[in-house]
């Protein structure tokens, strides 16, 4: 859980100028005088919190950001954004003339070069990240690579291109791969060659082609598209610069349906929530109304990606002293309550805050704004057990001293 509610901190009225030492003691002092229903609602109420902080989506708002470009075939993505096929492996794989020999085309105009994550422009996704076929964003940078190494620790080989320009331009970008490398041409023209890079299409009947965004929804890119062809061979320097030419007279990508692409969208119908594949197959794009997370990552292991940096230690902090005020009256709650929760008031209060924990971050994974992580759940239930054990300890002290 990203967001943790302070609120819950108030009951303690400890940010005074007094001691929070003596603080805790006068709240032990009269917790005879503390009735259980007031127990009880403060408990409610930071839990009513919690859920709130920590369910909350932030600024998405559900609805899939992607519309139809008016005045021209496209579409346009804005933040959470995602269209996608059906798994069309068979598809590609049928009209692939040699094994790792494709080529595609996409007209684009990013939003902007602000972006200091990996925005996905198009993907190609089995099921597995490590397979992927990918093109994304970075600042002004398009990058193409197979895999998940997007901060290149691995040295996975990549492939990448600058777009920038004064201020966001269409751009029709081609990309040929095939034995003898990758390349790239921006505008018909000849960029960058990459001979011991060749890209690999993800095998699988699951594979399918996204576009702004991941599968998990967390990635998103914003920008238009205004076309997109992918062939089952390699393209050569001059048909690249052909269709560039062909794409400045028409505005639209009709011209490459004479050059059998395996599939080819023109982004023109305008309305509804499919755009169609004029290459002659069925792998349309599905608009959503809503917007659509394709996998879920529950309990992300955090530790495997995470980078050491100042927002990496605020959501520690925030996660692990944010459920100590919970830890802390739900544990004075149950040791008013007496008897067998008396007893075991810890064991129940970390069992309780667990669980609480556990749903929040399973429902989370649900919402592209947010995020689950296995440190959460960890650092929420150690934050529980730490305020159950102040309590229990000051609780143990404060009757030593009153006897």
């Amino acid at each position: 859980m990203r967001d943790v509610v302070w609120e819950a901190n108030n009951f303690l009225t400890i940010h005074n100028n007094l001691n929070c030492h003596d603080r805790l003691l006068d709240f032990l002092k009269y917790h005879k005088q503390i009735s259980l229903k007031c127990l009880v609602g403060l408990s409610v109420a930071i839990l009513f919190g919690i859920l709130i902080f920590g369910l909350r989506p932030k600024d998405f708002n559900f609805s899939n950001g992607v519309n139809w470009i008016t005045d021209q075939p496209g579409i346009r993505f804005s933040k959470y954004g995602i269209a996608y096929t059906n798994p069309f492996f068979e598809l590609i794989g049928d009209n692939i003339s040699k094994p790792n020999c494709f080529s595609i085309e996409i007209a684009l105009r990013p939003a902007g070069y602000q972006e200091k994550k990996s925005s996905f422009i198009l993907s190609l996704h089995d099921g597995r990240d490590r397979n992927q076929l990918l093109m994304w964003q970075y600042h002004s940078w398009i990058i193409l690579m197979n895999g998940d190494d997007y901060d290149h620790k691995r040295r996975t080989k990549r492939i990448a291109v600058n777009t920038a320009s004064p201020s966001p331009t269409t751009r029709f970008v081609t990309v040929t791969t095939g034995k003898e490398g990758t390349e790239v041409y921006l505008d018909g023209q000849f960029v960058i060659r990459k001979k011991d890079l060749t890209l690999k299409i993800p095998n699988g009947s699951k594979t399918r082609l996204l576009l702004g965004n991941s599968v998990y929804g967390k990635q998103p890119w914003q920008g238009d598209i205004y076309g997109l062809a992918f062939y089952g061979y390699t393209l050569t320097g001059p048909d690249a610069a052909f269709h560039f030419d062909r794409w400045v007279q028409v505005q639209n990508f009709s011209f490459a349906k004479k050059d059998k692409p395996s599939v080819l969208y023109f982004f023109d119908e305008k309305e509804g929530f499919r755009a169609l594949d004029h290459a002659g197959g069925n792998h349309h794009l599905e608009i959503p109304l809503r917007m659509a997370i394709l996998k879920r990552e529950i309990l992300s292991p955090t530790w495997s990606k995470f980078k050491f940096n100042r927002s990496f230690i605020k959501d520690i902090v925030l996660n692990l002293v944010g459920f100590i005020p919970f830890g802390f009256v739900l544990s004075a709650t149950f040791i008013k309550l007496g008897g067998t929760f008396e007893k075991n008031d810890v064991l129940i209060t970390v069992v309780l805050c667990f669980s609480l924990s556990l749903f929040i971050e399973i429902v989370q994974a649900w919402i592209p704004s947010r995020s689950s992580h296995m440190l959460d759940l960890i650092l929420n239930t150690l934050g529980a057990l730490i305020g159950a054990i102040i309590y229990r300890f000051l609780s143990c002290r404060f009757m030593a001293k009153e006897v």
